[in-house]
């Protein structure tokens, strides 16, 4: 059976909480179920209760924490980066459920494209 947008729970995590709410927003747009959280303990309690297919996490978080802290506490959870600033590719690389990475802004098209390839999506329309 092939997966639809809606069978697909995504949490967005980062510290700017317009930036998670628009991406959350243009998810559940595009059929996703998602959720939010805007720093390190929220995310990791949120994703242990939700059991997302996927979080996109923000590199820099606010109080010096890091997305990274997140994909580190949940290894057997599949992430994609995010960061407006300089994304460190190799680091990206190190982290085995790590999909990928995106800079911010982040194109939509871009990001539907990805899940749509790790979940063998079918085509739709952005």
């Amino acid at each position: 059976m092939t997966k639809k947008p809606a069978d697909i729970k995504i949490g967005i995590i980062d510290d700017h909480v317009q930036t998670a709410v628009s991406l959350s927003q243009l998810l559940d747009y595009n059929g996703f179920k998602t959720f939010q959280a805007y720093n390190v303990k929220d995310a990791i309690a949120k994703a242990k209760k939700e059991k997302p297919d996927l979080l996109l996490l923000d590199i820099r978080l606010g109080n010096d924490e890091e997305g990274y802290d997140i994909a580190k506490e949940l290894p057997k959870q599949k992430v994609l980066f995010m960061s407006g600033f300089e994304i460190d590719r190799d680091k990206i690389k190190s982290f085995k459920n790590a999909i990928g990475a995106l800079e911010k802004p982040v194109d939509i098209r871009v990001l539907l494209k990805v899940i749509r390839k790790e979940f063998k999506l079918q085509e739709f329309n952005v």
